[in-house]
């Protein structure tokens, strides 16, 4: 048999490696720290993980985000790995949701969370969640990578960033005030405001300046001189 051999899917031919066909899957790309570009099966989303964003449209690069990357591209880049599945397959995007072992048994989404390179997802069920829970709590309680110093380091880079902060004010009648820059949003309930750092937070991160001036003021937003 050659080494590789057209696959029928789709009515198109796909050429997968010996690798695929033996149930290990070669890894193509390191997309970021939880998610991998695999032969044969596309964009493969880590079960259970959530590492520092280093691509996304409304957010900036986050701490630790390169650090894990590099991590898992030191564990499986161009290796081989076997995939294991849950409840759900795919994600509302297309992605194959998927555990992804190496070849000495070792599971990438546990090592990731166990050696403080990502959280625990817990937004969403999955048979793993209280296993991985447990294994962020054992990082977070030995202080390890993004655990580290309690926080703090996360905190001196962010402040290195030289990001432009949110500053929150109370008000008399339990309101709320939220200025950034000379812009502010007065008189808002608890809740209003928790949606206010909501938008403010993708604004900032998708808008251009004179974009972002005009959709302030459009919402409600007044411009301050001091």
């Amino acid at each position: 048999m050659p080494a590789n051999h057209p696959a029928q899917a789709s009515g198109k031919s796909l050429y997968f490696s010996d690798s695929v066909r033996k149930g290990f899957y070669r890894v193509l790309r390191v997309i970021d720290g939880d998610s991998l570009e695999i032969e044969g099966v596309g964009e493969v989303r880590l079960i259970g993980v959530d590492t520092p964003e280093v691509y996304h449209p409304l957010k900036p690069v986050q701490y630790w985000a390169q650090e894990a990357s590099n991590f898992v591209r030191q564990l499986v880049g161009g290796s081989r790995v076997r995939l294991g599945y849950d409840r759900e397959k795919h994600d509302k995007y297309g992605r194959t949701l998927a555990y992804v072992y190496l070849e000495d048994g070792r599971c990438l989404n546990e090592e990731i969370i166990k050696n403080g390179y990502g959280f625990a997802l817990t937004r969403f069920p999955f048979k793993r969640l209280m296993e991985y829970r447990r294994l962020e709590a054992k990082a977070r309680e030995q202080g390890l990578g993004l655990w580290a110093n309690q926080g703090l380091d996360e905190f001196y880079w962010i402040l290195s960033q030289a990001a432009v902060p949110y500053e929150i004010f109370e008000m008399a009648n339990n309101w709320w005030a939220i200025r950034y820059k000379n812009f502010v949003r007065l008189r808002l309930t608890a809740e209003e405001l928790q949606q206010e750092i909501k938008n403010l937070r993708q604004w900032t991160n998708e808008f251009s300046p004179s974009d972002l001036e005009k959709t302030l003021l459009d919402k409600g937003w007044l411009k301050v001189d001091r």
